[in-house]
């Protein structure tokens, strides 16, 4: 098997039958402490380090494994990157979901509602590691809020949206996403370079 480890040829010796046990290996002795795998292609193709059906993969079935391995500063750094590039574009998508339930076009505003709803679900996942991995407590209060105050928030918020588009009331699903979803997530953007700083 040929092993890429960050894009260099790396040759490791004991490490098992399956990938599940040369992962296990590589992680407790071939990383410095603190580094995590990030990233896995087998044979080429992406793959899940995490997938149990890649761990129970035979080693001697795999021709070529790249790891992508970095540390885990990196991996919030990143994902504080993608969450504020997310907003940029979650904004002005809030707006445009606004206008057009405004102007009565429900089929294409409902588009970008479903749109928002994912979008909501993936950048609370994201926020809620970074704030994790950043030691940052629910407590921890910004511009007169605390982050589990927002939290609290968003779910009411997320649950009076469904409720309206689910009766089709548009007025109040405008409403909400103008006065309420829209400021909440400019007040993240805003408090992103915070993160950042940490």
């Amino acid at each position: 098997m040929k092993l890429l480890i960050n894009g260099k040829e790396e040759i490791v010796s004991g490490i098992g039958e399956t990938l599940g046990e040369f992962l296990l290996h590589i992680e407790k002795v071939g990383l410095q402490q603190g580094n995590v795998v990030r990233s896995i292609k087998l044979n080429g193709h992406e793959s899940s380090p995490d997938s149990n059906v890649n761990r129970n993969i035979r080693l001697s079935d795999i021709e070529t494994l790249e790891l992508e391995v970095t540390n885990l500063s990196n991996i919030v750094d990143k994902n504080i990157e993608n969450a504020d590039a997310y907003l940029i574009k979650l904004i002005p998508g809030i707006e445009k979901s606004v206008e057009l339930f405004r102007m009565g076009n429900e089929q294409e505003a409902n588009q970008f509602f479903i749109n928002i709803i994912d979008g909501v679900d993936w950048l609370s996942q994201v926020l809620d590691m970074i704030l994790e991995a950043k030691a940052i407590s629910p407590d921890t209060v910004f511009d007169g809020k605390s982050i589990q105050e927002r939290r609290d928030n968003l779910i009411t918020f997320t649950h009076q949206m469904v409720d309206a588009n689910k009766n089709k009331d548009w007025v109040l699903l405008a409403d909400l996403l103008e006065y309420e979803i829209l400021p909440y997530y400019q007040e993240w953007s805003n408090l992103i370079p915070y993160f950042r700083a940490q």
